[in-house]
């Protein structure tokens, strides 16, 4: 896996939960911009330790040991993208994950 992969990918997510927000899918929404989050995550254990986990548990073993505050936001959003699969989730919710997303996205590509 590659830093460039990991931006396009991000990207694609980002874009596609926009157009679900602009829709009011919400459920599809809050999906996209947690694995938006996981990509932005990614990137940045990338650049710390030359690795990412292999899956949400390591991921957030590593984030809470390279990026604490990264570690914050993607465990207090798990949750949220969890209960998309099987929640309806209010416009809110949706807000406050694209919120705590983008600003993520600024730490990390501003």
């Amino acid at each position: 896996m590659n830093g460039e992969t990991l931006r396009k990918n991000f990207l694609e997510y980002w874009e596609i939960g926009e157009y679900s927000f602009q829709k009011k899918k919400f459920n599809a929404c809050v999906t996209l911009y947690y694995k938006a989050l996981v990509e932005l995550c990614d990137i940045r254990l990338l650049e710390k330790t030359g690795n990412v986990g292999a899956n949400h548990t390591e991921r957030f073993e590593l984030l809470e040991q390279h990026d604490p505050q990264l570690y914050t936001t993607a465990s207090k959003l798990f949750r949220f993208y969890r209960d998309s699969y099987n929640k309806e989730i209010s416009e809110t919710i949706a807000m406050l994950v694209r919120k705590e997303v983008d600003h993520a996205r600024k730490s990390i590509f501003d």
